[in-house]
């Protein structure tokens, strides 16, 4: 819940610039702050949601740590094979998972 708040300033923040939505994690400033921290967050969840480390995600598995995602799960699976990869998860492909 915290990330996608996080997620929605760092994306409110994006639209008052005309630089990208998401900031880079290398970013200076309170931008690249904002991002290290709501990445730091999303890797948290999604780690502790991928409770057999496949590195997808289940709805029962997002349910525990995203209930708004588990409950509109179908529109954050873009490519409809019923899991949420890393970069379905945090709604971009921006940042890669290490």
């Amino acid at each position: 819940m915290k990330t996608s708040l996080l997620l929605a300033l760092l994306a409110i923040a994006g639209l008052a610039s005309a630089q990208s939505i998401v900031p880079d994690l290398d970013q200076s400033g309170r931008k690249g702050d904002m991002a290290r921290l709501a990445y730091k967050q999303a890797v948290g969840e999604f780690d502790a949601a991928d409770v057999d480390k496949d590195g997808k995600l289940t709805r029962d598995e997002v349910a525990k740590v995203a209930p708004f995602k588990a409950d509109n799960f179908d529109r954050y699976d873009k490519n409809k094979d019923g899991f949420l990869s890393w970069e379905e998860f945090v709604g971009h492909n921006k940042w890669k998972k290490e």
